[in-house]
């Protein structure tokens, strides 16, 4: 019974790695990484640049924190010139990916930031653990 056990374990193993393999995204390579840094916006290629009516007076900062495999909070509603900024405070690495959302692998403690200037509703999800997902909706 306990080889039975055994064998039904590396098989869950051998699944769950092809699983990352096959579905993982690579990560650009990007140098260097300024990610990290809340003041820096990181421009989007092959996006262009709608013309902002913004009032910069008015632009707040939104944090997500991610625990226990879950963004928390998961919806978010924030105005157009927002900045979220994300905290991976599990011990497992995390990357946000979605539409036009791109980080590095974050560890623990690591924070990935991005400013929405384009309204409507964005969806994101950790490329590494898929079943995590959350939204932006930017008004």
């Amino acid at each position: 019974m306990n080889k039975i056990i055994l064998w039904i374990v590396i098989i869950i193993i051998i699944i769950g790695g092809l699983y990352f393999f096959l579905f993982s995204k690579p990560s650009p390579v990007v140098a260097p990484n300024i990610s990290n840094n809340p003041e820096v916006v990181i421009p989007k290629t092959n996006t262009p640049n709608p013309v902002s009516t913004v009032n910069t007076e008015t632009k707040k900062s939104y944090s997500v924190s991610i625990v226990n495999f879950a963004f928390s909070p998961n919806s978010l509603n924030i105005n157009k010139g927002d900045t979220v900024i994300w905290t991976n405070n599990d011990g497992a690495p995390h990357k946000i990916a979605g539409d036009n959302i791109n980080s590095s692998v974050m560890s623990k403690g690591q924070t990935f930031s991005q400013t929405f200037n384009i309204a409507g509703s964005i969806n994101y999800y950790c490329s590494i653990h898929p079943a995590m997902k959350g939204v932006i909706n930017v008004k």
